[in-house]
């Protein structure tokens, strides 16, 4: 949100306070400021008019102008296909540096001298205000010609640029800003107020608007006929440096509108609507895909209220007859109604969505007013509009409640006071220690007593609030449920930082499918007497065949990259409960992007492995022969803990994956009272830096690589700190061995090891490896 001082000047006397002290408040009050930007006009740039106009005799492009600077005139060549005869400008004079340090100089131009320089907007360091030179009226003060142009205070204004929060739509406006700046520097808003001219001919001579019960949306609209439309130098400015600038010069007056109010504002063209000369009749009805729509006099959709509008039912500079629209719906609304429509938006969707202003008088009066100002209209009296009845937000606020809240007691007087300048209507109980707040349209983001002394913070001021002590006035009450409950917890979000989806399944299952997949069953005699389906006849003892179907079904919906996890109960043959965690990852790792060209790789057994490290902590893989034909007997590993057999992992069988017609499937399954869950011990550690070797052992093909693992870690030095493989390769000249790359750390706490330390531990390692099982350095 882009906004100038000048222009917040006009809502709230800032005059005597600093750029630099309402920035530090915006930050304070949560109005993020991005950046501040000066504009200031180099000197002997000055107001001019020019006299006489007149083409160039040896150039097309060029026209010879006759400029009164005020204490003198000077002829100018000028190739601006603006330029004409009595228009106002700015001209760098003889000796003027512009922004890009280009110093103006006597000059001539195809036999012709130039005296200076007629000037554009980008010339001068401001924003693009169109193709030409600038032309000046009196929207930014008194024109006196010779005056410099820098001396004009709503030129020379400082740009200051506001990250807003998705919820803060109230603050999508100059007007809005100027609100909630008003309150922290206790300055009043200035009352803005319009009239209709009497003796006007009344709208129903030229429109009617009729809607449905189920229009969700307030729309307001008034009708003017036109002589002459103007935007004026000082709107066109302003949206330039707001980066709004329109094309068309009734567009600018209401995108300044819009804007400055925050309402929400479209212009139609009457002829639309109705044949020439008959009454436009608008229609506002619930379209098909719950989005409330306006329709013309063929019944057809001119627009989407708050999120498009069809370039041909808008208004333009030549017709004669136009119809303003101001509206508002709830921005929960708007965001679910357009979610997923795929429907080509405008700049309102973005507004709308996070909450425009509802008091469509104002944001309507306003552009009408400008519209007088600068424009020759002739206005319709009176409105037609469709306004929704809205259920007001009433808080009851015990104020004891809001003093524990925000940790210290503020006094009453300063919260009615914040309150009310934020809007907000305040009404005391019969006791007084309990006020009900009725929260204004524009906010729609508070709904709780929270909300409401979040605002009264930021605007005291997070450091104005007095630190104090956490105190505990309750003993420890930990037992083994809470720290069960802690250690679910705990392991749950770390499965869901790294990209898991948590699922939940009923604990029953189908004995039929558990047998199949040769899954543990409880014994016949303790089976449910009573099963609710005959489908869930039995209870799980095992995660794993839900988790399958949930694959399955997400397959069907299209997803190409699948990981989920369930924390839940399983049963033994005697129908004895232990509580599992279970994960599958099945498909792409990641989704489909530049980095990857587009074909994401499939999920395997150690990328799969690294991600339940990083989510149960190191632990090692034993091989093991599964006993179900729910694994892969070729992917399949015990996982082993501190010493400890808490589970499995394996890849699913490819029997099973053709049966559900999924991708390459992985799936782990561990027992989470097994899970390690101990307060962290801090270790000291080493200051001198590791030492690594990598070392290509041939080694017997059946040997595993564990027990070597064991071998060496009984024999090593106390600076080997771990040790783990890289690599495996095999070749026809090795026979019965491989060759297995093991990654050596040495790490000693009293010195760095030179390269002969590391090589005699290394050589004494392999020379028991040797002497053990003949293994050699490749």
């Amino acid at each position: 949100m882009i906004i100038t001082r000048a222009w917040l000047n006009e809502w709230i006397d800032i005059k005597k306070i600093s750029s630099e002290d309402i920035c530090s408040t915006l930050n304070a009050i949560g109005l993020e400021v991005d950046s501040i930007n000066r504009i200031r006009v180099p000197k002997n740039i000055v107001v001019a008019r020019v006299l006489t106009c007149k083409k160039h005799p040896d150039a097309d492009k060029l026209n010879i102008c006759q400029v009164d600077l005020g204490s003198e005139t000077k002829q100018i060549v000028c190739g601006a296909k603006n330029v004409r005869e009595g228009l106002h400008v700015v001209v760098s004079k003889v000796g003027a540096i512009l922004p890009n340090g280009m110093e103006i100089k006597e000059a001539k131009l195809r036999g012709e001298e130039s005296s200076g320089m007629i000037c554009s907007s980008e010339e001068l360091g401001l924003p693009k205000m169109g193709d030409g030179i600038m032309e000046l009226d009196d929207s930014i003060g008194e024109l006196i010609l010779g005056k410099e142009f820098s001396e004009y205070e709503l030129v020379n204004d400082d740009v200051i640029e506001i990250e807003l929060t998705a919820n803060r739509g109230d603050c999508l406006s100059v007007h809005g800003v100027a609100r909630d700046l008003s309150v922290p520097y206790d300055l009043d808003i200035k009352h803005f107020s319009s009239e209709d001219d009497d003796n006007q001919l009344g709208i129903g001579r030229v429109l009617n608007v009729s809607a449905n019960e189920k229009v969700n949306a307030s729309l307001l609209y008034r009708v003017y006929e036109k002589e002459e439309i103007k935007s004026s130098f000082l709107i066109d400015l302003r949206l330039a440096i707001a980066d709004n600038y329109k094309p068309t010069q009734l567009e600018r007056v209401v995108e300044y509108a819009t804007y400055t109010t925050g309402v929400l504002l479209r212009t139609y063209n009457h002829a639309c609507f109705t044949n020439q000369n008959d009454k436009a009749t608008v229609k506002i009805k619930k379209h098909t895909n719950g989005l409330d729509a306006v329709y013309n006099k063929n019944n057809q959709i001119t627009s989407y209220v708050g999120i498009s509008q069809n370039e041909e039912a808008k208004a333009s500079n030549i017709d004669q007859k136009v119809i303003l629209e101001a509206n508002y719906t709830h921005p929960e609304i708007i965001s679910v109604s357009s979610a997923n429509k795929k429907l080509e938006s405008d700049r309102h969707l973005y507004r709308s969505s996070r909450g425009s202003e509802p008091d469509l008088d104002f944001g309507m009066d306003y552009l009408i007013e400008l519209l007088k100002k600068y424009s020759k209209i002739m206005l319709y009296a009176g409105s037609q509009q469709v306004i929704q009845d809205v259920d007001d937000v009433r808080i009851p606020i015990d104020l004891e409640q809001l003093r524990d809240i925000i940790g210290e007691e503020i006094p009453k007087n300063k919260i009615i006071q914040i309150l009310k300048r934020l809007g907000f209507e305040v009404v005391f109980k019969s006791e007084q220690s309990v006020m009900n707040v009725k929260v204004p349209q524009h906010r729609h983001d508070i709904l709780n007593i929270q909300d409401v002394c979040e605002e009264i913070v930021r605007i005291v001021g997070i450091d104005n609030i007095t630190s104090k002590p956490l105190v505990f006035a309750e003993k420890e009450k930990m037992n083994d449920s809470y720290q069960s409950f802690q250690k679910r917890k705990m392991y749950r979000h770390r499965a869901v930082s790294i990209g898991f989806f948590e699922t939940l399944h009923f604990v029953f299952d189908s004995r039929e499918r558990m047998e199949n997949y040769g899954l543990k069953t409880i014994y016949k005699k303790r089976e449910i007497t009573n099963p609710i389906t005959n489908e869930l006849n039995t209870l799980r003892s095992s995660l794993i065949p839900n988790l399958l179907e949930s694959v399955n079904r997400n397959v069907k919906f299209g997803r190409k990259s699948i990981k989920l996890f369930e924390v839940g109960t399983v049963f033994d043959k005697s129908r004895n409960e232990n509580t599992n965690i279970a994960f599958i990852f099945s498909g792409e790792t990641e989704a489909q992007k530049v980095s990857n060209h587009g074909k994401p790789a499939i999920i395997d057994f150690f990328k799969f492995a690294e991600k339940i490290s990083n989510i149960i902590g190191s632990f090692e893989l034993e091989s093991s022969t599964c006993r179900d034909s729910l694994s892969s007997p070729y992917e399949y590993a015990r996982v082993i803990q501190k010493g400890n057999d808490i589970g499995y992992i394996s890849r699913v069988h490819l029997n099973v994956e053709r049966e559900l017609d999924i991708a390459r499937t992985y799936i782990c399954e561990l027992d989470m009272n097994a899970l390690s869950y101990e307060r962290k011990e801090a270790k000291k550690y080493s200051s001198f830096p590791e030492s690594v070797r990598d070392l290509s052992l041939m080694v017997p093909k059946e040997m595993q690589f564990s027990q070597i693992k064991n071998f060496l870690n009984s024999i090593a030095p106390v600076e080997l700190t771990k040790l783990y493989p890289i690599d495996i390769y095999e070749d026809e000249s090795f026979e019965d061995k491989i060759s297995l790359t093991i990654k050596f750390h040495f790490q000693s706490e009293e010195k760095t090891f030179e390269d002969e330390d590391v090589s005699k531990m290394v050589d004494s390692m392999l020379n028991s490896l040797k002497e053990k099982y003949g293994i050699t350095v490749r």
